[in-house]
């Protein structure tokens, strides 16, 4: 039995999308770990931490393991896997790992989001499609301004066993850069963002042949 954690996207539940459900579902021989990084209120709304507090509550978890976990990213999960304690994790698998990040593009996201309020003194407001607000602090803008991820992903391929699933109809990041990575075992899916629809079946079978070869 592997001991698998999950390190989620930006602005979202843990099990947003149903993707790391599904996953955990298709896999019943395996442990799973799935936690949310973010505040979530009573009405749903969603208080995004910043990244080094979502590093923090993912070395928390790590540390409960005595034995080197599988990690499982996603998105901005991918950056978060990087600032922590490499030597716990016995592979790590990016998902739609963003080549950027930036204060900029956090702004950009929110400009071209109907109805989105922008305030760089406190707090910006982002409406999803289910109803609920992300709310995103100063703090947190400000902790993504000097974060390199390609530099990250490199770090995390020299030191632990890597691979990354990049998706070619990403319509969150474009088609990225991410290949570059040494190091790294790559594989391409024809997906969006979140593997929806059939690219969730191919993503099972990526996750499946990786699983098997640890197991």
């Amino acid at each position: 039995m592997l001991k698998i954690i999950f390190s989620h996207g930006f602005g979202v539940k843990a099990d947003a999308r149903g993707m790391f459900p599904q996953i955990a579902a298709n896999f019943p021989e395996h442990q799973f770990e799935m936690f949310d990084y973010n505040h979530i209120l009573k009405n749903g709304d969603i208080e995004v931490a910043p990244l080094k507090d979502q590093a923090k509550k993912l070395q928390d978890i790590l540390n409960k393991y005595e034995d080197k976990v599988i990690l499982i990213a996603h998105s901005q999960g991918c950056i978060v896997a990087g600032m922590v304690n490499l030597e716990n994790f016995k592979k790590v698998i990016l998902l739609a790992p963003p080549e950027k990040m930036s204060m900029q593009r956090v702004m950009d996201k929110l400009m071209k989001k109907p109805g989105a309020e922008i305030n760089l003194d406190g707090v910006s407001k982002l409406p999803r499609s289910d109803g609920t607000t992300t709310l995103i602090s100063r703090e947190y803008i400000e902790s993504v301004s000097n974060v390199n991820p390609m530099e990250i992903y490199q770090t995390i391929a020299d030191t632990v066993s890597t691979t990354i699933v990049r998706c070619t109809e990403d319509e969150v990041l474009g088609l990225t850069d991410v290949d570059k990575i040494k190091n790294a075992t790559h594989i391409d899916i024809v997906a969006d963002h979140d593997f929806t629809g059939a690219s969730r079946v191919r993503l099972l079978d990526v996750l499946s042949n990786e699983l098997e070869d640890l197991a």
